[in-house]
């Protein structure tokens, strides 16, 4: 064996020797059995010497046992005693394991195995054979710097031998995890696991703790189960587990926002409440808290969570967290005044590195009270925090390309585009000409303006740059599908999906997408679950499925599907829109559908395509003058959709404005891609010549 391991042994507590003392009792010697013998039931006689031998044997055994706990013993010493007591009694197993033991911070790594063997060969069961044995093999894959497979298995062949022999034995099932997760093996890791866990709190962790610099502890058992049965999409396993690990360490951050984050896989938003409640009724934490007043939030339920998150401010006015929470059930419940006070007082309170956040946020809710100069003086207030720095780590960079796009886009909205390049050049010259953040802020803006050819163009050459920038390789797939060159982009997507090891949601969406913008409905559904075997949880995912079956006409299947969405998450904004517009569209539910768009619009008012269903819904319902303003208003956020300007056209022909009407529906067939609605734009604008 390699020597890169005996450091260990070296650091290794001399306290373990003498944490272990064997039971060993002097055995009679095996019977030799010939073939085709009986073998009596009376016991074998013994010869005197054999006898005297295995009594001496065993007395000794016991010195040796008491020299063990004696700190002044030398280890030398006991090798000695240790061959002495074999040699009175070569059949008994134990001394050999012990001298295994003993062999092993000697750092005789040949001799310590050679003796574990023996043990094992002379007794099968023998416990302490095996488990020195799995020690040994268990610190090679852990301290070789790339462990082989072979390494591996026969640390688990080893382990799985302890386990057999000692079913309630901690470490073997701990170290046995940790082998199973080597060999990805998901299936035995958790049945390791869980036997783990049934064994409650440990008595023998010092080596698992010296190997692993972790202790075998219930509630780190429990949060690695979690995690596996979130992979396997056992969602109540999940949740289950996951609190367990936080009543195992209630103080632990990582099993709080760990339970937080499973209590969203409840199967709807009233089972996670009743959750929390429960929890709080043990734990009154602040992060429980915290986890409840989101959870109030994501049921749509924001008085209570304002009221929650007041008390929380009072007790911690500089909690970042509550502060950025309690905006949010402001802007969602339609109290954004509120949350601007709110953000306000906030930003206050704090140190001035720790108001980034809180800027970001306030500048985005004076964008939805339709304050854009208020808004950008935040924006860039962010902006020049960080282009005042010397250098961006990777969390400023993305913030930065956050900030940046948001200032261009507002200024872009006001047909400000000498400001909004201004804002790209002082970037430019921060980050420098190579740099793939200013490619895609380059990019995303010729995609806005509809300028797909360039977009493309400029895409291709900055993959050029950046060979391995995946972002841009799917940028480039989705220009493709803009510019309706839909096999080509699906080729693309294809030959990315081949180089990937694990499943991708987002590429597999996007495919979806494009599938279904090029009318391959079949092949849309089956990509977009594919993508949901990956991640069940995943709601945007079942509301791409909702668009798909809604577009095959299966009508009935779209409805169940966004309901499924909106009882997980009942404030879902994109869910909350499509079943209104679903509604109103194919069923002219228009009473129905209003308040399911009018609160979609109320969490996302800058969104461009939930206007649109709030004025062609209005249109419906005979409130012209509504529709029109919201028709105009989602014009100015999503300038190049078909639909909007469709929509405005229709309310402008019912109020009498003909001309006006026909430049809106010229705009909607300029931006439309389906044959039928291109036909349907050409009649109405034919019928006003």
């Amino acid at each position: 064996m390699k020597s890169n391991w005996k450091h260990f042994i070296a650091i290794t507590s001399v306290s373990m020797l003498f944490s272990l003392p064997t039971v060993w009792a002097a055995q009679a010697a095996p019977t030799p059995v010939t073939t085709g013998q009986t073998v009596a039931a009376s016991p074998q006689v013994e010869s005197v010497e054999v006898k005297q031998n295995r009594k001496q044997a065993y007395l000794r055994y016991i010195e040796a046992q008491r020299m063990k706990s004696l700190r002044t013993t030398k280890l030398g010493d006991l090798v000695t005693i240790y061959k002495e007591i074999i040699q009175l009694d070569p059949t008994a197993a134990d001394p050999h394991a012990d001298l295994s033991e003993i062999y092993f911070y000697l750092r005789q790594t040949d001799a310590m195995e050679r003796e574990a063997k023996e043990a094992i060969r002379l007794d099968p069961d023998c416990l302490n054979g095996h488990k020195w044995l799995a020690r040994l093999y268990m610190i090679t894959v852990r301290f070789e710097k790339e462990a082989q497979p072979a390494q591996i298995d026969r640390a688990v062949r080893a382990y799985e031998q302890v386990a057999r022999i000692d079913q309630i034995n901690a470490e073997a099932w701990a170290f046995l995890a940790d082998l199973y997760q080597m060999k990805n093996d998901p299936v035995r890791q958790t049945k390791a696991l869980e036997k783990l866990t049934a064994i409650g709190a440990p008595t023998e962790t010092v080596f698992y703790r010296q190997v692993m610099n972790t202790d075998i502890s219930p509630d780190q058992a429990w949060y690695q189960l979690s995690q596996l049965y979130l992979s396997q999409g056992k969602h109540p396993q999940a949740i289950e587990a996951a609190r367990r690990a936080f009543e195992g360490d209630p103080d632990s951050a990582v099993n709080a926002r760990n339970l937080m984050n499973m209590l969203r896989l409840s199967s709807n938003g009233e089972e996670e409440l009743q959750t929390y409640y429960r929890l709080l009724k043990r734990f009154d934490l602040p992060v429980l808290q915290i986890g409840y007043s989101a959870a109030l939030v994501r049921a749509g339920r924001y008085s209570e969570a304002i009221t929650k998150l007041r008390e929380l401010q009072k007790s911690d006015p500089t909690n970042v967290g509550v502060i950025e929470l309690l905006a949010v059930a402001q802007r969602r419940s339609g109290k954004r005044a509120e949350a601007v006070e709110t953000l306000k007082q906030g930003i206050a309170s704090l140190e001035p590195g720790a108001r980034q956040k809180l800027n970001l946020l306030l500048g985005e809710t004076y964008e939805e009270l339709g304050r854009p100069d208020d808004a950008v003086a935040y924006y860039e207030g962010v902006f020049n925090e960080l282009t005042a720095k010397t250098k961006l780590d990777a969390s400023s960079t993305e913030t930065l390309t956050t900030v940046v796009g948001r200032i261009t886009r507002t200024y872009n909205r006001q047909g400000d585009k000498k400001k909004a390049q201004a804002v790209f050049a002082r970037t430019q010259q921060l980050l420098g000409e190579n740099n793939p953040m200013l490619s895609s802020l380059l990019i995303d803006g010729l995609r806005e303006d509809g300028k797909y050819r360039e977009a493309l163009e400029a895409t291709r050459a900055a993959i050029n740059r950046y060979p391995t920038d995946r972002a841009l390789k799917l940028t480039e797939a989705m220009i493709l599908g803009d510019l309706r060159n839909y096999n080509e982009s699906l080729n693309a997507l294809r030959a990315m999906l081949k180089e990937q090891t694990v499943g991708d949601t987002t590429l597999l969406t996007i495919m979806s997408n494009i599938q279904l913008q090029s009318g391959q409905l079949k092949d849309a559904e089956e990509t977009i679950r594919k993508a949901l075997e990956i991640d069940p949880n995943d709601m945007d995912l079942l509301i791409q499925l909702g668009s798909i079956q809604d577009r095959a006409g299966q009508r009935a299947e779209a409805e169940k599907t966004l309901r499924i969405v909106l009882q997980r998450e009942p404030d879902n904004a994109t869910a909350l829109n499509n079943l209104g517009y679903y509604l109103a569209e194919r069923n002219a539910r228009y009473n129905e559908a209003l308040p399911l768009i009018e609160k979609a619009v109320s969490i996302e008012p800058l969104n461009g395509s939930f206007l649109d269903s709030l004025g062609w819904v209005q249109h419906k319902l005979g409130r012209l003058q509504e529709a029109r303003g919201h028709l105009e208003k989602a014009a100015l956020y999503a300038r190049r959709n078909a639909n909007i300007y469709e929509h405005l056209g229709d309310v402008l022909r019912d109020l009498g404005r003909m001309q006006e009407a026909r430049r809106n529906w010229e705009a909607a067939l300029e931006y439309s891609i389906e044959a039928g609605v291109i036909a349907r734009l050409r009649d109405k604008i034919k019928g006003t010549q």
